[in-house]
């Protein structure tokens, strides 16, 4: 019976080693951002191009969790896991680790558009909330770990963090540049 498992395990993976779920997630993706891309900018909405981009974006990068969250296999091999991180386990580090980098792309498009720091943090503890549940409810082989909606939630609040120190950078240069050209212009005079 575990030969007729791993057969089927391999039926799902293409030759090239990648799940085939997650090769459709990231086709998904890639063809809805373009179609987003596409329909709002025939749309004229939102009128705001930036919008537009982080509607396609934000498209992209939830297939793709979606994507790496039921399309990749789970080395817990448990249906659920309330046991705090252990950082004496370097793998348990690395997929924090790594789960907090899957979700930085979040926190920046919600810091493009200007959404609060906890609005942003909110809504990755739900989204993330719902993927554990999901993942549980389904009875995926995956594990709904605690682990993982802390560092998720964390992962998007870093980025959003990121982005909106880089954001209040450019616009401390921009200012020193206007009046750095306003000073210019005025001793012209």
């Amino acid at each position: 019976m575990a030969a007729v498992a791993s057969d089927d395990r391999e039926a799902e993976t293409r030759k090239d080693g990648i799940p085939v779920s997650l090769s459709l997630a990231f086709g998904a993706g890639v063809l809805g951002s373009v179609l987003i891309a596409v329909g709002a900018t025939l749309a004229d909405r939102p009128r705001r191009i930036a919008h537009r981009v982080v509607l396609a974006l934000g498209w992209l990068w939830v297939a793709c969790v979606i994507g790496f969250t039921f399309g990749t296999r789970s080395g817990g091999g448990q249906a659920v896991n309330l046991a705090l991180l252990n950082v004496a386990n370097p793998a348990d580090v690395i997929d924090f680790l790594l789960n907090m980098a899957m979700f930085a792309p979040g926190g920046i498009l919600l810091a493009v558009l200007r959404t609060g720091v906890w609005p942003a943090g909110a809504l990755a503890f739900v989204g993330s909330l719902a993927i554990e549940v999901t993942q549980y409810l389904t009875a995926s082989g995956r594990t709904a770990d605690i682990n993982d909606l802390l560092s998720n939630t964390l992962g998007c609040i870093a980025g959003y963090a990121c982005a909106a120190a880089v954001g209040k950078a450019a616009h401390h240069i921009g200012r020193r540049q206007r009046y750095a050209h306003e000073v210019d212009r005025l001793s012209r005079l």
